[in-house]
């Protein structure tokens, strides 16, 4: 292991912080020497002892495609199966512990006890679980909670890399991660070195962005050679196979597959809509009035549907969905679908629509309202930042009550509708959505840690299973007179059938929208965002293939009908590239906004907060007023205050720094010294030559 003394090449200044000599504040990666001497990685210290590293299990953040970083998020269920699933790993290895420690977060702290639990590899029950702010995850800063993709969407690819992944650059009031590499080599140097000296083990459990710079550190190369691994979580890994890991994910076949699946993510949704419009133009050149096969068409779908269904599942955990999905949000969409029959089925019964089969398109755009959410819900959920659970249960509760529902009144209605065509809808459901997702599950329960690893690093299959079908269904759907019918008319009545759906599809699609947004902004304090989000999903994007199932049963397709078919398939697959843009740039504003705010914040705003509790005009703040100080601290940058352990946890380690005078209080002067150098970000990311790490 590389054990190379930062000493040659990094200073700590007065109050604590790491610097590296003949710089300012661009932390420089010349690490020249060190690599030239260390870049064989000679694992010296771990000759004599041996150290373990394990990211803490899937939190609550991860689950949501958000970023964490200073949040104190806890371990979703599924995040504690992949703690025990360490604890199991080390418990065959026979590895007892002479040291453990941890970062301060809840995620970290919980993998770690849950590990141990399972494992019961501390050599003895009295040695300590110590805590140490240095391997705490890297500062997100006003990134902080904010979805990924809309974050990558905003700042566009290269420019999201350049932000999070390079080892100068940073969010605004955010960490580079030469910093996070200094401060966790020190760590390092001065925790783990000296047992694997003695000979002793060393347990490490903390953060994704904390053991991708060490490992870069045991490798002997600088922070100039990072690159943004998929450590995968729950998986204990010693300094040796950390070290390969990183070699193996940094180059080659695996750096090119991240890339892949990153810009497959981001781009989703118009992937999905390139693809339709593809189809679609192919459809009309080709003019081919019978398309694909109906069953091969059927199969396309179904093999779709299940790809796309298993890479979704593997991301969610049905078992502790209907704890995750609020009352509020479930009242809001089952009352608004139960509207929307009770209207539906009005108009179906009343004889107001349908007087023969030339007005059946009505009656079918009248069912479009009537559908159920589209199974693929959860995916936009994740992409725009929802809470995934309503938009996955409730899709799902409904996909399977609303075939019943569809399939008793077409029965009592008797409209020209084949309701055996809903039967492609029940094989979509048993093989499109209960099989792949039983599989998911199922793979979930039994291999944790696997079964996330591969998730994050294949997920681009299930995108591209969604494009295929996208692809399929414009080439299906597009009437093969389409182009004539636009733009050198042979028949006018066809024409105008064209252009009244399309009128028609217009209506529904933008109503849909309007009472969708009506809802979130009469509900807003209400649900939250994440929520309102999914909400709005929910209600604005049917179930296209259980509708056009209806339609596959048409006894008598006229050109209204495949044209209210073809403008509704195009809708589904287009709009919500239009909604993404929308979504995308409000939240380009929302962290425009974020920038400035945080710029303006300066040792003014932190001179009105502290005067604001030094109510006995002392000019100095006690331990508790403190506590109070970083929480309105966090209100101004993060948005979100942590527990009051943690920001306990950070008050005496900020004593250790800011109370220079030793007086039990700190003044207004040493405060403003501090924030003048660091920036309002309670920032744990600093090294004090006196702070010690705090017994859990």
């Amino acid at each position: 292991m590389n054990t190379r003394k930062l000493d040659d090449q990094v200073q700590s200044t007065e109050n604590g912080s790491i610097e590296v000599p003949g710089t300012s504040q661009n932390v420089t990666a010349t690490t020249s020497a060190a690599s030239n001497t260390e870049f064989n990685t000679v694992f010296n210290a771990e000759e004599l002892g041996r150290v373990y590293f394990i990211r803490h299990g899937e939190s609550t953040s991860n689950e949501r495609n958000i970023f964490a970083g200073v949040l104190d998020v806890d371990l979703t269920g599924f995040g504690r199966l992949q703690a025990r699933q360490a604890g199991v790993d080390l418990k065959k290895k026979g590895t007892k512990f002479d040291a453990v420690y941890v970062s301060h977060m809840r995620r970290a702290r919980q993998t770690c006890e849950i590990a141990l639990a399972e494992s019961q590899a501390l050599k003895s029950p009295d040695i300590p679980v110590q805590i140490d702010h240095r391997i705490s995850e890297k500062s997100f800063g006003i990134f902080a909670g904010r979805n990924l993709n809309l974050l990558r969407l905003a700042l566009g690819y290269e420019g999201f890399e350049e932000m999070l992944h390079s080892h100068n650059e940073a969010p605004p009031a955010g960490e580079k991660i030469a910093q996070v590499y200094f401060r966790a080599a020190r760590f390092y140097e001065d925790k783990v070195v000296p047992h694997l000296e003695r000979g002793e083990t060393v347990l490490v459990v903390c953060h994704q962005y904390v053991l991708e710079p060490l490992a870069l550190y045991l490798s002997g190369l600088p922070p100039t050679s990072y690159k943004h691994l998929k450590l995968p979580n729950g998986k204990a890994l010693s300094g040796v196979e950390l070290v390969k890991f990183r070699d193996k994910e940094s180059g080659g076949a695996a750096s090119v597959r991240k890339e892949i699946n990153d810009l497959s993510i981001m781009w989703a949704i118009l992937i999905y809509a390139t693809a339709f419009l593809l189809g679609s133009l192919v459809g009309a050149i080709s003019a081919s009035a019978g398309g694909i096969p109906s069953a091969l068409f059927r199969s396309i779908i179904v093999a779709c549907l299940a790809a796309s269904t298993f890479y979704t599942y593997l991301d969610i955990d049905f078992a502790a969905s209907k704890r995750k999905v609020t009352s509020t949000v479930k009242y809001l969409v089952y009352g608004w679908m139960a509207v929307r029959w009770a209207v539906g089925l009005f108009l179906i019964f009343s004889g107001f629509l349908y007087q023969s089969e030339a007005d059946l398109y009505k009656v079918l755009w009248v069912l479009f309202w009537m559908v159920p959410p589209a199974l693929t819900s959860p995916v936009l959920s994740v992409l725009w930042g929802g809470n995934l659970y309503p938009s996955a249960l409730l899709s799902r509760t409904l996909s399977i009550v609303a075939p019943l529902a569809l399939l008793a009144t077409l029965k009592v209605a008797n409209l020209p509708i084949n309701v055996d065509s809903l039967i492609f809808f029940g094989i979509i459901l048993i093989l499109g959505l209960a099989i792949p997702g039983a599989i998911a599950q199922f793979w979930r329960d039994k291999s944790p840690v696997e079964s996330n690893h591969h998730s994050k690093n294949w997920k681009f299959i299930g995108v591209l299973a969604v494009a295929l079908m996208a692809l399929a269904t414009g080439f299906q759907f597009t009437p093969a007179t389409f182009l004539s019918d636009i733009f050198s008319s042979t028949d006018t009545a066809r024409s105008l059938a064209c252009l009244q759906q399309l009128a028609i599809a217009t209506l529904v699609f933008v109503s849909m929208r309007v009472v969708a947004t009506l809802t979130s902004v009469f509900t807003k304090g209400k649900l939250s965002k994440a929520e309102a989000r999914d909400a709005y999903i929910l209600l604005v994007n049917p179930n296209f293939f259980l509708w056009a199932a209806l339609f596959i049963g048409v006894s008598a397709t006229t050109s209204e009908v495949k044209y209210a078919v073809f403008w509704a398939s195009l809708g589904f697959f287009c709009i919500p590239l239009i909604e993404q843009i929308l979504f995308m740039n409000s939240f380009g504003n929302d962290i425009l906004r974020e920038t400035l705010r945080s710029s303006r914040v300066a040792t003014e705003d932190i001179k009105k907060l502290f005067l604001q509790l030094d109510t006995d005009g002392s000019k100095s703040l006690d331990r508790s007023e403190i506590t109070e100080l970083l929480g309105l601290i966090e209100d101004m940058t993060t948005g979100e205050r942590s527990s009051e352990e943690v920001r306990s946890y950070v008050t005496d380690y900020l004593f250790n720094i800011l109370d220079s005078d030793g007086n039990g209080t700190v003044d207004l002067a040493e405060l403003e010294e501090y924030v003048s150098t660091y920036g309002l970000v309670a920032n744990l990311n600093v090294v004090s030559a006196t702070a010690s790490p705090v017994g859990a």
